[in-house]
């Protein structure tokens, strides 16, 4: 898991903590994990390209091929956009990380 511009936005420990009670190898817990961080970032991706114009995506997707982790990053999306669009990643992360949790409860039963 690469450390990316948003990462500050989005705390994962209750996943992992659910993880944790939960039997399975260490191979297992990190693609689970990999796979958590995937579903997040396309997420992330997504509502950030909704509020982003679109003149400014190709430039915004060559920054972050270039540097994912840049803090900078984050302020060009904020000075393009005219939405809060830091509250819209946590509020999506939030949404993502419910459904995650729901099913893995179902998993459990």
């Amino acid at each position: 898991m690469a450390k990316l511009f948003y990462d500050h936005l989005i705390v994962i420990e209750e996943i992992t903590a659910v993880l944790d009670a939960h039997e399975m190898t260490k191979e297992e817990r990190e693609q689970l994990l990999a796979t958590i961080d995937e579903t997040l970032y396309h997420h992330v991706l997504d509502v950030i390209l909704t509020h982003l114009p679109r003149e400014h995506h190709e430039t915004f997707l060559e920054k972050l091929s270039e540097y994912p982790h840049h803090p900078k990053l984050l302020e060009f999306i904020k000075e393009k956009t005219i939405v809060d669009i830091e509250k819209e990643i946590i509020k999506t992360a939030d949404k993502i990380k419910k459904k995650i949790l729901k099913d893995i409860e179902e998993l459990k039963q």
